[in-house]
């Protein structure tokens, strides 16, 4: 595990990735917070795909950004964990939505040399939590700590990494790679202004709706890794081609979500602290 931490004279009051919920584009301004309400991976804007997050199969040294809307209930978010599929993970093809194996397709992790990058705006503490796995010792977290980013202004987060190639033989046009991510705001077991988990689905320690986003249903933060169709052809036999989908499991996200002193954790166990 890496850690990173800030200066004893670190001020709030200063921060230049924090944007307000307001801003003026063009001669129209856009409340970014109501825009799009979710914990999500900031978007590249482009003429054409205003909408969506894609970035070119092989691409390295990528900075993205965790994009922050809001708070919990109005109350500021003090830590943040994200979770990458980069252990044990479910892959899906998107067009029948049966079972594949990333091995066929892609070269290495969905996401590879994942790196936090040494920014205090909001969070004073940063550690990512590195272990083995299928696709060897990598990055499977990132946790955020002794932070707090007003409920009411739109917070980044920036992290580097790199993103696969997509093997010759294999038939995928894109890779949709989900990531979990949980905003934790106050140290209650119960009350629902404690935190925003974002992930798909409910799992067996994130298992109260309350708090686990299920509007729209199977909502993911995410990006997509398309492949070089220039570069890298898909062979005739393979048609159009199909998507695939990969997500941590629940078994990761409940091992590397959590973050100690807030719900879910064991209020008895040690981890990540704030």
């Amino acid at each position: 595990m890496k850690n990173y931490s800030a200066k004893n004279d670190f001020k709030f009051g200063w921060v230049s990735l924090l944007v307000t919920g307001a801003m003026v584009l063009g001669s129209g301004a856009v409340n970014l917070a109501f825009a799009n309400p979710h914990t999500t991976i900031l978007k590249k804007n482009t003429p054409s795909k205003y909408a969506v997050r894609e970035e070119l199969e092989g691409t390295s040294s990528v900075i993205n950004h965790v994009r922050i809307p809001h708070g919990c209930n109005g109350t500021d978010i003090r830590a943040m964990s994200l979770v990458f599929p980069n252990g044990n993970t479910t892959a899906v093809a998107t067009d029948n939505n049966e079972s594949v194996d990333l091995v066929d397709h892609i070269e290495g992790s969905p996401v590879s040399d994942i790196g936090a990058v040494q920014d205090k705006n909001i969070f004073r503490h940063i550690a990512e939590v590195e272990a083995n796995g299928p696709f060897g010792e990598n990055v499977r977290a990132i946790h955020y700590t002794n932070g707090k980013l007003d409920a009411h202004h739109v917070g980044l987060v920036p992290w580097n990494s790199n993103f696969p190639k997509f093997k010759e033989g294999s038939c995928a046009t894109s890779l949709k790679v989900n990531i979990a991510i949980a905003n934790y705001c106050t140290r209650s077991r119960t009350a629902e202004n404690r935190a925003d988990i974002w992930i798909g689905h409910l799992t067996e320690l994130f298992n109260d709706p309350a708090v686990v986003s299920q509007s729209p249903p199977n909502f993911w933060p995410h990006l997509i890794v398309v492949r070089d169709q220039e570069n890298n052809p898909l062979a005739p036999e393979c048609g159009e081609g199909f998507g695939i989908e990969v997500s941590p499991s629940d078994e990761d996200i409940d091992a590397y979500l959590p973050i100690r002193r807030y719900w879910p954790f064991p209020q008895s166990n040690g981890g990540a602290d704030e």
